[in-house]
């Protein structure tokens, strides 16, 4: 499925609505544009603890990628994405909301399996079942 977001739109819940409104609980999705300010992340390994970035500034959506899967009975959508500024300065990590946009062109690639999210005890994350 292709479609596009609209201009002001969080990436997160557009990319969810747009799966419940087509029924898709699995897949991969693709995204490229740009932003109007961002909210990405790094993990910390050692504390298992996200570090948030807040970019309050227009930026390029170089790359966008992400899942579809289920975390607690409810779609997940788990992302990264790569961000440049006007001056070709790169800045990626996690995606989280709100990161809004200015101008969005996405692809969802449904898949059959579903996949579920469980905790990890070693990562502190939820992970894949498969």
């Amino acid at each position: 499925m292709i479609f596009r977001l609209k201009h002001g739109e969080d990436i997160t819940g557009a990319v969810i609505d747009k799966c419940k409104s087509k029924k898709i609980e699995s897949g991969v999705v693709f995204f490229i544009g740009a932003v109007q300010k961002a909210v990405i992340g790094f993990y910390n390994q050692k504390s298992k603890k996200y570090k948030k970035m807040m970019i309050n500034k227009p930026m390029e959506i170089v790359s966008g990628i992400g899942n579809i899967s289920l975390k607690d009975g409810k779609l997940f959508f788990h992302a990264h994405i790569s961000l440049a500024d006007k001056n070709g300065k790169l800045l990626g990590g996690h995606l989280f909301s709100p990161t809004t946009v200015f101008a969005c062109e996405a692809v969802i690639l449904k898949n059959n399996t579903k996949f579920i999210r469980k905790f990890d005890r070693k990562t502190g994350l939820f992970l894949w079942n498969k």
